[in-house]
């Protein structure tokens, strides 16, 4: 057996990031045993792979029940049977009963769609499931949550639930019959009793940053923890126990070695003391008796999971759609041809100045310095080769330096900026709201930018929501350039980061004018009076009176005339036409934005509302060649009081229909946070109408937005992350007007499915979007008309075919319950329930 570890298998058939890998070797029967590899992924699916021959392994079973990213994964045996466990965004634990046929792994199947089916549900959490865990002999199972609890599973029933961590607990590790270990975002680590679990039985400290990953060590007295602080701490369990008020329990030592965060432990067996740790710096590492020994460096840029199968392989998986197996075992690994293919992917691989920090080339020595040895595993030298910046790591087993890229981009100035006693590359000044002095974000350009906004949210104690915010503002002031040839992705939610599409254009946006009349008829509103002039209920949303749309139909010909006399012959589906909220009295909204502006205590500077006014003006004139700039009513939401936001807010849901310099998904993240959606729903009266009036606002502005063509491709590429975050909804707390606009934007993105050729990524969530209306909506017709031609757009999409089952079986039932309904009586609504009815 060999002390290195080098490539064995790639395991590759995700079309996204791996976030959760978990390996194990099980008997399913007598004639199906052996190692088995349950990888987790962005793309909504779990794959259970099991070894065929050697080192090669192939997929057994597709598991495609999730309707968000999977992002934990566990393999158990239960009363003597195996199961993989899976879990995700969309809050829901499955297990899988494995089952033999034919000497292969199969699970219980749909006798309906012969699709996997999970044995068992486990509903509880109310926020993404993100860690997993198995008691000792499959005893019980437990869970973390973005919902800051833990959970405690026995024979598939909920039996506690830990409660007590102030953010995401992020890890969770079973240590013995009664005890857990929780990790979280709060940068605690808490050790709890099942039996007892009011409160936790021990505190453990010494994490700077969020806790991303647990291990136990052999011998179950001690176990590893590692985070953003790209620190991995050990700790004794050696009678552990803290009391009420005393010091967190610090660590007994330190391992330091990662350059950004880690995100994943796990113990090696073997009794040599060793474990193994993956991180965002592109890199799997091997720990022994507290010492690196190995550094594996992979093609991607995020290794987000480590597990390790019981002869010692390491499955790892990464963001670039695969998972690795490393061994130590010769005759396990791959063939020469696939070794060197895989060096040659890590060797020509680009590293920029984002990567590896602020060189000067001219400063660099030339190729002979990787005559003299490293000092210690892991290493990194940059030398000059002709023009070429390469990047060598040291290898301490092979005793030689090894190329792990090139080094692209520009190089730095060398001068350096002093912070809190360190030294970065960057110290910016940022105005986070009104009256507090600027506070600092330091950078280096050595580090990810996701790994320095984390570090400036959490130290500030600022939402989450803005990470994405603060990571643009570190690429529009530094050199911008992202890491390698992958795009980033969120280490916390999964989602890319934006990147502007230029001048793309998408169509969808120019129909003909019978189909424009054919989609008012599928979505005309009811006719109502509008305010007058002098009413203040315009900007109040009082009498429950929509101010913009109500004395006109959505889409030019006559909407609710049509809708009336169309017979039952007449067929509505599918529609293509995307609707709008584009009515506005231009003038009360000026007025109302200059008042409000005097009474913020940081107004906008004057330049700020000639910016506005000039926008207004190209509204009231129809021109918005080039798009609008509206950086200064961004600047508006974010900063002014929830309840002064309104005028702003207004006028940025004008410009979304018009087009404008901001990207499409920056506009909806700006406008979700204005408006506070992922928040708890306010109790008091005067703030749940502020909320109701901003939600309903952020609401039309996101269904504007595809009325933009050049919007429409950055709103199809990133659809699931658009309508992941409408999932967290209230929506039974909106008022008429915020759920027609619910509908509405549910709506257009079934339009746009409908008009393309291929599944959209998106549709299992816009379908659970079209179960959330339905479940809550009595009274609003137009509400339940628009969600009604979603639903049948849907149907009628590429995606209809491979939407879940189940979820498909709650809409058919909720059509049944609308027919049957008030609301159904509506001779428009009888027609489309009917039509959407037949296509079940």
């Amino acid at each position: 057996m060999s002390t290195t570890y080098k490539l064995s298998a790639t395991l590759e058939q995700h079309g996204a990031d791996v976030r959760c890998v978990s390996a194990s070797s099980a008997e399913v029967s007598k004639d199906c045993r052996g190692d088995i590899v349950l990888t987790g992924s962005r793309d909504r699916r779990a794959i259970i792979w099991t070894r065929t021959n050697g080192s090669h392994f192939t997929s057994t079973l597709e598991l495609g029940n999730h309707e968000g990213f999977v992002n934990a994964c566990a393999l158990l045996r239960s009363d003597g049977a195996p199961y993989a466990i899976t879990a995700g965004q969309d809050k829901i634990i499955y297990a899988y009963q494995l089952l033999a046929a034919e000497g292969s792994i199969t699970v219980q199947l749909d006798p309906k769609t012969s699709e996997p089916q999970p044995l068992r549900t486990l509903i509880g959490h109310t926020e993404n499931v993100c860690a997993l865990d198995v008691g000792p002999h499959g005893q019980y199972l437990v869970s973390g949550s973005w919902d800051k609890t833990a959970k405690i599973w026995r024979n598939w029933e909920c039996v506690a639930t830990l409660k007590g961590h102030e953010q995401s607990v992020w890890a969770v590790l079973a240590v013995d019959q009664d005890r857990v270990l929780t990790a979280s975002a709060d940068k605690t680590i808490r050790l709890w009793s099942i039996s007892n679990p009011a409160k936790p039985l021990a505190v453990f400290g010494g994490h700077t940053d969020a806790v991303r990953g647990l291990t136990l060590l052999e011998g179950g007295e001690s176990f590893a923890s590692c985070g953003n602080d790209g620190n991995i701490h050990l700790y004794s369990l050696h009678g552990a126990s803290s009391a009420a008020g005393s010091a967190p329990i610090q660590p007994v030592q330190t391992l330091s070695g990662h350059t950004s965060f880690v995100y994943s432990l796990a113990t090696i067996p073997g009794g040599k003391g060793e474990l193994v740790s993956s991180g965002e710096d592109r890199s799997v590492r091997i720990w022994r008796d507290g010492a690196l020994v190995q550094t594996l460096t992979l093609p991607a840029i995020s290794v987000w999971s480590v597990s390790v199968l019981p002869n010692g392989d390491i499955v790892a998986g990464s963001s670039d759609a695969a998972a690795r197996i490393f061994t130590r075992d010769a005759s396990l690994v791959a063939d020469e041809a696939t070794l060197q293919a895989y060096e040659h992917a890590i060797s020509t691989q680009t590293l920029n100045q984002t990567q590896v920090g602020d060189i000067k080339k001219d400063d660099l020595p030339g190729v002979e310095a990787l005559s003299q040895p490293g000092s210690k595993e892991g290493q990194t030298k940059m030398v000059k080769n002709g023009d070429v910046v390469e990047a060598h790591q040291w290898s301490a087993a092979s005793q030689q330096w090894v190329k792990i890229g090139e080094v692209v981009g520009g190089v730095g100035s060398g001068q350096k900026k002093l912070h809190e006693g360190k030294e970065y590359d960057y110290v910016f000044d940022v105005d986070i709201a009104d009256g507090v002095p600027p506070l600092k974000l330091p950078f280096n350009l050595s580090e990810n930018p996701y790994a320095a906004a984390q570090r400036f949210l959490e130290k500030n104690d600022l939402p989450q929501q803005y990470i994405d915010q603060v990571v643009q503002f570190i690429d529009k002031n530094t050199s911008g350039v992202s890491l390698g040839g992958a795009q980033y992705a969120d280490p916390y939610t999964g989602a890319s980061r934006y990147q502007p599409s230029g001048s793309s254009s998408g169509g969808g946006g120019g129909a003909s004018t019978a189909a424009a009349a054919a989609a008012a008829a599928a979505a005309a509103p009811s006719q109502t009076s509008g305010p007058s002039a002098g009413d203040s209920s315009i900007y109040t949303g009082a009498r429950n009176v929509d101010p913009y749309t109500s004395s006109a139909p959505p889409a030019a010909g006559g909407a609710s005339g049509a809708a009336a006399s169309s017979g039952p012959s007449s067929r509505i589906l599918p529609q293509r036409t995307f609707l709008a909220f584009k009515t506005a009295n231009f003038g009360a909204i000026k007025n109302k934005l200059a008042q409000v502006n005097q009474q913020e205590s940081a107004p906008l500077s004057s330049s700020e509302l000639d910016q506005i006014n000039q926008v207004i003006a190209q509204l009231e004139a129809g021109s918005s060649t080039g798009g609008l700039n509206i950086d200064a009513l961004r600047k508006a939401i974010s900063t002014w009081s929830a309840a002064s936001r309104l005028p702003a807010l207004d006028l940025i849901r004008c410009a979304a229909a018009a087009g404008t310099t901001t990207g499409a998904l920056d506009i909806a993240r700006d406008v979700f946070e204005a408006s506070s959606w992922a928040s708890d729903w306010p109790t008091s009266a005067p703030d749940a109408k502020t909320r109701d009036v901003n939600s309903l606002l952020a609401l039309r502005t996101i269904a504007n937005l595809y009325s933009d063509a050049r919007a429409l491709p950055d709103l199809e590429i990133n659809a699931l992350s658009l309508l992941g975050s409408l999932a967290e909804t209230h929506y039974a707390q909106l008022g008429k007007n915020g759920r027609i606009a619910f509908a509405t934007v549910v709506y257009n993105a079934t339009a746009q499915m409908v008009g393309g050729m291929g599944k959209n990524s998106a549709a299992g969530i816009t379908l659970g979007l079209v179960n959330e209306v339905l479940a809550h909506e009595t009274e609003e017709s137009e509400a339940v008309y628009r969600i009604l031609v979603a639903l049948g757009n849907l149907l009628c999409s590429a995606s209809g075919v491979s939407l879940n089952r189940a979820r498909l079986e709650t809409a058919r039932q909720a059509l049944g319950r609308v027919a049957a309904s008030k609301v159904g009586a509506e001779q428009r609504i009888a027609q489309i329930a009917a039509e959407v009815g037949g296509l079940f």
